[in-house]
C-alpha cells in the first residue's frame, strides 16, 4: 500500500424513502462507472448501518489526479449523480493528497 497516494472520498446519505434504490444504484452502477475511470487503482466502498454510502477511490499517483478528474469517464460518472440530487440529505466529496515534504517546526519554550 502506498500511503502517499492521493485518494478521493465520497460520502452520500440518501433520504430514507430513497435508500434502497440508491444503495442498488451505488453498488451496481456507480462503482462500475468508477472502475472505468483511468487513473484510479483501488476502489473501496460500503454503507454505514444508518445508510450513508462511503466510497474511497485511490489515484495511481499525484501526477494523474487532474487527468483522471478531467477524463470523459469521470465526467460521465459525475453526471449520473444528478438524478439523485433531490433524494440526498448529504453529499460530500473530498480529495486527500500528501503535502510532503513539509518543513517540521518545533516550538522551543
Amino acid at each position: 500500500m502506498n500511503e502517499n497516494r492521493p485518494f478521493l472520498v465520497v460520502r452520500a446519505r440518501p433520504k430514507p424513502e430513497a435508500r434502497e434504490r440508491f444503495e442498488r444504484w451505488f453498488r451496481q452502477v456507480h462503482l462500475r462507472d468508477i472502475g472505468r475511470i483511468p487513473g484510479f487503482v483501488r476502489i473501496r466502498a460500503g454503507f454505514t448501518p444508518a445508510g450513508t454510502a462511503l466510497g474511497i477511490y485511490d489515484f495511481e499517483s499525484n501526477d494523474v489526479v487532474q487527468t483522471t478528474l478531467a477524463s470523459s469517464e469521470a465526467a460521465y460518472a459525475r453526471g449520473t449523480w444528478e438524478q439523485w440530487a433531490p433524494e440526498l440529505e448529504e453529499l460530500l466529496i473530498e480529495i486527500f493528497a500528501p503535502l510532503f515534504p513539509l518543513p517540521i517546526y518545533e516550538s522551543v519554550c
